[in-house]
């Protein structure tokens, strides 16, 4: 339970203190190439279902990129 934790510190300070992230953006934390997650839509957070869109761009809030960044290419292919 204390590794979570300090899982959860360590992202927190990783990932920036914003509202909104781009798909490019997001790519760019987790170290997945951005190409990939537009060819193969279920790596993309919440497996492509936005939070919202921001320029007609599709856009995902922190806490669900906090949480997307943790997950395993085997992990989201389960879900």
């Amino acid at each position: 339970m204390e590794n979570k934790q300090e899982l959860g510190k360590t992202l927190d300070e990783l990932v920036p203190n914003k509202i909104w992230f781009s798909l490019k953006e997001a790519c760019e934390l987790k170290n997945l190439n951005y190409k990939t997650s537009c060819n193969k839509t279920y790596l993309q957070p919440r497996k492509g279902k936005a939070d919202g869109k921001i320029g007609g761009k599709k856009v995902w809030s922190r806490d669900t990129i906090l949480g997307w960044v943790s997950l395993t290419d085997e992990v989201i292919k389960v879900e």
